[in-house]
């Protein structure tokens, strides 16, 4: 009876036996003709995703703009415009970079938006809109000369610039801090100037009538400390001051352009505080290494210190950061000393007195 009721294997499952080994079979098959299907489909197969990055831009010449890229690009001058228009732009591609010719030059100093779209060999494209000003070849040597750090409500901070060749001042950037860090920034206008001239930025003004910027006329300036034998500017910016004991003041050609002079000061050691060399903060720190960088300050180092800085102990309102009379100029801190007390001599040649504690 047992054997009677037994059930006999079901046609069904024997066929799934021998579909599977038949499976199996093929499979073999394939993997020794070495046919072995493609895993990854040429859609998702790797490939450059990342759009070129600006790095850098500038005017080097009237009616001329470059910018700068992190990788080689093309463009087409379909896909660029000014404002304002200076008409038809002519593009070139030059590797990383790219050059947009205008067929009439941007006034010196002028303020230009570019506005362009360039793509890289995967055909990533990155659309910018970038900031100018126009290029001024009569730019003249100019020094940063004296520094009024420790203003005072009677006599409020200020920068003197010493004038060293004839020439134009349009478009000549003032920076608290620098390119990479900047803190404040003054845009000085068309103003034609003298060899032996001095330039006096006030930072701080009361925002009188009288305070205004002395373009044509020496003496039509009034104001705090506005001297009728230099030539007076006025910071419109907000709250000017001027980092105190400790700070970086630098000159460039153009808000775009490379630096022309600097001034570290510094009453701090190595030791004042470990974890920013010695300069206070982070952002001192990065801008003195900034200006190193730009190659516009010497260092005895490797590493930029206070010790490096011109020494600003004892800077008063009225005992001022000074180069020597004749402007000397070695970008280091060997060209810079405090005057003694009441020895000031902002808008006219600089005492060679130095201050004693």
């Amino acid at each position: 009876m047992g054997e009677l009721n037994r059930k006999a294997p079901e046609p069904r499952a024997a066929g799934r036996r021998n579909g599977g080994a038949a499976a199996a079979a093929l499979v073999l098959a394939v993997l020794l003709s070495g046919c072995v299907p493609q895993v990854v489909s040429e859609v998702l197969a790797p490939r450059d995703l990342r759009p070129p990055s600006v790095r850098d831009w500038d005017a080097p010449g009237p009616g001329e703009f470059v910018v700068e890229f992190d990788e080689e690009v093309e463009a087409s001058p379909a896909d660029f415009a000014s404002d304002p228009d200076l008409g038809a732009l002519e593009v070139r591609g030059e590797g990383d970079r790219i050059r947009v010719l205008s067929p009439s030059p941007l006034d010196p100093g002028r303020s230009l938006s570019l506005e362009g779209t360039v793509r890289d060999a995967a055909g990533n494209s990155t659309s910018f809109v970038l900031p100018f000003r126009g290029y001024n070849p009569d730019l003249p040597r100019v020094l940063l000369n004296e520094a009024l750090t420790q203003g005072t409500s009677t006599h409020p901070d200020l920068v003197e610039l010493a004038v060293l060749d004839p020439g134009n001042l349009a478009g000549l950037t003032f920076r608290v801090g620098c390119a990479s860090v900047p803190v404040q920034v003054y845009v000085f206008p068309p103003c034609e100037v003298a060899a032996g001239e001095f330039v006096v930025l006030h930072m701080k003004p009361q925002g009188l009538g009288e305070e205004v910027d002395e373009t044509d006329d020496p003496a039509a300036s009034g104001g705090l400390d506005a001297f009728p034998y230099s030539r007076d500017f006025w910071y419109t910016g907000g709250d000017g001051a001027l980092p105190g004991e400790n700070g970086v003041l630098t000159l460039y050609r153009s808000t775009t352009g490379p630096i022309l002079d600097a001034l570290l000061y510094s009453a701090r050691t190595s030791e004042s505080d470990t974890k920013y060399a010695g300069f206070g903060s982070q952002s001192l720190l990065d801008q003195a290494r900034g200006i190193v960088a730009e190659g516009a300050w010497r260092i005895a180092g490797a590493e930029v210190r206070p010790e490096d800085a011109a020494r600003s102990e004892g800077t008063t309102s009225t005992r001022t950061l000074c180069r020597s009379s004749d402007s000397g100029d070695t970008d280091s801190a060997p060209d810079w000393h405090v005057v003694p007390t009441r020895g000031s001599t902002v808008g006219g040649t600089n005492s060679d007195a130095v201050y004693v504690p």
